[in-house]
């Protein structure tokens, strides 16, 4: 029975996978570029746009790209690559493990195998593989640390589901225009959580601290409370400071108006992160600050799969 090995860190084996799975390569040949070996924790914004230039310097060589990653900020990433790789003609999928791939019992090996013949299907997005499904990446959220079904994507069906056969639940995006590679993430975003009884002098202190944007993780279908957070909200919104409502919950949406705490926070300026994880609505957030001055008129645009905008 294997124990505890201890806290897990980057290792050697992130170099050279291959020796693990024989056989991959009898399915798919493989190249493989080393971008960084460092802890997911630890991943920055500098770090997506290096794993995207990567992948655009090699578009034209390659069928698809795997992307071995770590599980922590891993839907992190995959969100920033659907907005970096901008009609993307060709599959990105990302992956990774619950387990080091060297344990008898890890799931890598798995993962590493499905990922691999995702990209070599048409399917022109960026990805997650993880346990039996590709999800779309930017749908992606982790919601387990023990399970091998890891991510879920509460709003939207797997691109793909891997049992005895091959199955394709929802139809791929695909590209509209030339592929384009886009840069820039204005890293001046906070996240805050509103808990009973949090005082809405937190959002105007972020605001004097130079946040640009500030997600606010609301209750329920996006409630605020009525006590000093609209003010807090209009104060931010006139000051330019985009303050962006979201749920607390997994699963549903942001409805700004349905309850009287959100239609205050609507009338002060709050917009809505609608659907989208909290990884995609901060990853939007960081990317759509490049443009300042068009950031409310560009957060109502679908920009690559990552929310259902309301039909009106």
């Amino acid at each position: 029975m294997e124990g505890d090995p201890g806290p897990l860190a980057p290792s050697a084996y992130a170099n050279d996978v291959l020796p693990f799975v024989r056989g991959l390569e009898e399915l798919v040949d493989i190249n493989s570029v080393f971008v960084c070996n460092i802890d997911s924790s630890d991943m920055q914004p500098s770090h997506w746009e290096t794993m995207a230039a990567k992948i655009a310097e090699a578009l034209d060589d390659y069928d698809g790209f795997v992307v071995l990653h770590g599980t922590d900020t891993m839907a992190y990433s995959a969100s920033a690559l659907s907005l970096l790789l901008h009609n993307l003609p060709k599959p990105v999928v990302f992956t990774g493990s619950q387990r080091p791939i060297a344990q008898l019992r890890s799931d890598a090996r798995q993962n590493l195998v499905h990922a691999a013949i995702c990209a070599t299907l048409d399917i022109p997005e960026v990805g997650l593989y993880f346990g039996q499904e590709l999800l779309r990446g930017n749908r992606a959220t982790k919601t387990s640390m023990s399970s091998y079904n890891a991510y879920s994507s509460p709003h939207v069906p797997p691109l793909v589901r891997m049992g005895v056969d091959i199955e394709r639940p929802m139809a791929p995006r695909q590209p509209i225009g030339p592929f384009e590679l886009r840069h820039g993430f204005d890293r001046r975003v906070t996240v805050l959580t509103l808990y009973p009884g949090a005082d809405a002098s937190q959002l105007d202190q972020t605001v004097a601290a130079g946040a640009r944007a500030v997600i606010l993780r609301a209750f329920g279908a996006g409630n605020v409370p009525l006590a000093g957070w609209p003010d807090s909200i209009r104060r931010a919104t006139l000051a330019g400071v985009h303050v962006i409502i979201t749920s607390q919950c997994l699963d549903g949406a942001a409805e700004i108006g349905r309850y009287a705490g959100s239609a205050a926070a609507g009338d002060a300026g709050a917009l809505s992160a609608w659907d989208m994880t909290l990884e995609a609505t901060l990853t939007r957030a960081m990317f759509l600050l490049r443009e300042p001055g068009e950031f409310r008129e560009l957060w109502s645009i679908d920009q690559a799969g990552e929310v259902t905008l309301p039909a009106s």
